[in-house]
């Protein structure tokens, strides 16, 4: 690094925290009552009159100012204080601020890096912008924004705010858009629940993005998909959806996902009989302990068994006793030492 680029970063570190400084002196006080203390709504047209609140109007001031308050939204310890959130005055105070209006024009920008941190915000912000902004970054030319954008787009579309699942995603959906996406969908879901995702499941072309679907489907506990998932498990040839669906049918609680183990899984490759132990490792029904017991016995798979002797520990004095009955049934040195691991 140059002595130059040197000083030059070092400037504008120093030039960042004197202004986050000034912008938190400004306005913090001020904030936390509002948000917090004011126990009443205070109107837009009464925020432009308090004159000690300033409307903030160069893109610094916007960008520090929003980080501020979402600080402040996501401190808890102000209503351990006995303060309230204050929904309206935080809608207002975006209002009044033009901070709406300043990450939708950030959107358009043609510098990529701005443009994702405009839908990185909208995403926090989370009141007040209409789908609709979303519609130049829902097609642009790079994957990782558009992505992001279509993400953010499906929570902010008044009309039909999942609309956008049925345009499925691209086929290189990888653990980044499955946070993204799962953060999204998860914060819709506490305003109202998520409809069933059997729909868009049903629609999508693309494995990873069925998969991650049908994962949902456990995470927000959709049990009436169950039937859906077992017809799905019976005509589905994909190995990979199989085992998802395994998992997820675990994750539901699906009891009779012990008698479905107990007819695939002899037959089942290394894949298939780990989601089997994965989902009944999910289910923890003690109907499930004599499966475990002959599944030992009949895999072939090392790692399957210690997965099952993992399993069979977490149920207490009903698994130590099929463990011991196991132990003294070990025919190779492995098993013996997995046994003296587990046991002692």
């Amino acid at each position: 690094m140059s002595l130059f680029r040197f000083f030059f970063i070092r400037h504008n570190q120093l030039l960042e925290k004197k202004r986050k400084a000034k912008v938190d002196d400004l306005y913090r006080e001020k904030l936390i009552t509002l948000l917090y203390f004011s126990f009443k709504e205070v109107s837009v047209t009464e925020l432009k009159e308090d004159k000690e609140l300033v409307e903030p109007k160069k893109g610094w001031q916007k960008r520090m100012l929003t980080d501020l308050i979402l600080v402040l939204k996501a401190d808890k310890s102000f209503e351990m204080d006995g303060g309230i959130f204050q929904n309206k005055n935080y809608y207002n105070l975006l209002t009044y601020t033009k901070l709406f209006e300043y990450w939708v024009s950030e959107m358009s920008s043609t510098n990529s890096n701005k443009a994702i941190r405009a839908l990185r915000m909208a995403n926090e912000i989370g009141e007040g912008i209409q789908g609709s902004v979303f519609s130049r970054a829902v097609y642009h030319r790079k994957g990782y924004l558009r992505k992001f954008a279509r993400m953010t787009y499906t929570r902010f579309d008044s009309h039909e705010p999942y609309k956008f699942l049925e345009q499925d995603f691209d086929d290189q959906f990888n653990e980044f858009d499955k946070k993204r996406l799962h953060y999204t969908l998860n914060e819709m879901n506490k305003e109202h629940p998520i409809p069933l995702l059997t729909k868009w499941i049903s629609q999508t072309t693309k494995k990873n993005y069925k998969c991650f679907l049908i994962k949902e489907m456990g995470f927000f506990r959709q049990y009436e998909g169950i039937p859906y998932l077992i017809n799905l498990f019976e005509s589905e040839p994909d190995l990979t959806i199989q085992c998802q669906i395994i998992e997820t049918l675990g994750e539901l609680k699906y009891e009779a996902l012990v008698d479905l183990a107990k007819m695939e899984f002899s037959l089942a490759s290394q894949t298939l009989q780990t989601s089997i132990i994965l989902g009944l490792a999910s289910l923890k029904s003690k109907n499930s302990l004599p499966f475990l017991s002959e599944a030992y016995q009949s895999t072939q798979f090392n790692d399957i068994k210690i997965r099952i002797v993992e399993l069979l520990l977490e149920f207490g004095k009903d698994g130590l006793s099929i463990l011991i009955s196991l132990s003294e049934k070990s025919r190779t040195e492995f098993e013996e030492n997995l046994f003296d691991f587990a046991l002692n």
